[in-house]
């Protein structure tokens, strides 16, 4: 089994309805850094003295985003800069010091994904968007950042559910967008072609509003290890939601099978606002890992979970049941924080629950990785 450490590193996370989540190494001192932003609001960071002790600051002022968030260096100075919605924060290089605000795109607000990737091929990272009031699209980031940002459109908008990778085989990035897929056709994002994928019609009783509608997460990566990209996905907007891995038959995107990881049972869950593909376990597959969201609550209390790649094929699947305290997670980050080689959780609510472990506040909860047993 897998053996997780609670750590509550905070319950005075001023207001609700926090996202724009993201881990990175801000200051190349080698210790990850958590940002969690309140929609349209303050963007904290969080720096780890201890993994029960984490030190709040001030990331940035005045979000224009929803939900999405991402790292990567904009202007080109070696540190990690934070971009959320139509602006970019920048990196001052000294730590738990407020970021400046940029603004790249004044008319770009709401965005609910950011993902980062070259979807050019010319070694530089671009930014992608979307949200169900705008459209799918990418940004080249100029030679001087601090300018407009141009953009290219990909396809029309979900609410949620943007991944980025080789689908074809070709070396070039495509992206994927719940119930389609858009290939890169010249390899250098300026022409998008739309292909259809075996995303399972959802139960419309539990539709009961229009974001809920085709709203994902998904991961592309190797599944079954047969060297050809997959696509791991699961509803994360609607109670009950079904987890399951596309596979990517021929290995260019031509024919797709749908796998279940994860079926919906008798009790309903919450949603699955969260999505980690990965090795985590140490065996070299990909396993799943999920939660409950207390925004959007299930009929018993919120738990986290991973599905262990029993095969490596993605054909055996076992549900663990890694946190069960009462505390809901919503965007969700994984990776090594403590330094011990083992994946660590780190997440908070969207907006609590008045019954939740820390009395209806608002918190952020690590969950330290302590190996299998």
């Amino acid at each position: 089994m897998f053996v997780f450490r609670k750590h509550v590193i905070d319950t005075a996370l001023p207001g609700r309805l926090y996202a724009q989540t993201a881990l990175a190494d801000l200051d190349g001192d080698g210790h990850l850094v958590y940002i969690t932003g309140q929609q349209y609001g303050t963007i904290f960071g969080y720096r780890i003295q201890a993994p029960g002790d984490w030190q709040r600051f001030v990331l940035g002022e005045d979000s224009p985003s929803d939900v999405g968030g991402a790292v990567l260096d904009v202007d080109g100075d070696g540190l990690p800069d934070f971009v959320t919605g139509g602006a970019w924060y920048r990196n001052p290089g000294k730590p738990l010091t407020t970021y400046e605000r940029i603004v790249f795109d004044a008319d770009l607000r709401g965005i609910h994904d950011v993902v980062v990737a070259d979807i050019d091929g010319d070694g530089r990272l671009e930014v992608l968007t979307m949200s169900d009031q705008n459209d799918l699209r990418w940004y080249r980031i100029p030679d001087d950042p601090r300018q407009p940002w141009p953009h290219t459109r990909i396809g029309s908008p979900v609410h949620s559910g943007v991944a980025v990778g080789d689908l074809t085989g070709n070396g070039s990035l495509d992206v994927v967008r719940t119930s389609v897929w858009f290939e890169n056709v010249r390899g250098d994002g300026s022409e998008w072609v739309e292909h259809p994928l075996p995303f399972p019609a959802q139960v419309q009783a539990r539709l009961t509003e229009r974001f809920m509608v085709d709203a994902t997460h998904a991961v592309v990566c190797d599944v079954n290890g047969d060297g050809h990209n997959d696509i791991v996905m699961l509803e994360n907007e609607m109670t009950g939601g079904k987890v399951m891995w596309l596979e990517n038959a021929c290995g260019d995107g031509s024919e797709w099978v749908v796998h279940d990881i994860r079926l919906p049972d008798d009790e309903i869950r919450g949603a699955y606002h969260s999505l980690y593909a990965g090795d985590l376990d140490g065996d070299g597959d990909i396993d799943v890992l999920s939660c409950e969201m207390e925004g959007i609550p299930g009929e018993g209390k919120p738990r986290y979970f991973i599905w262990e790649n029993m095969d490596g094929k993605g054909a055996d699947w076992r549900e663990h049941v890694v946190f069960d305290g009462n505390l809901g997670g919503h965007a969700t980050m994984v990776a090594d924080v403590t330094g011990n080689g083992l994946p660590d959780i780190i997440s908070k609510p969207w907006s609590p629950r008045a019954d939740n472990a820390v009395g209806g506040k608002n918190f952020v909860l690590f969950l330290e990785n302590m190996g299998k047993v």
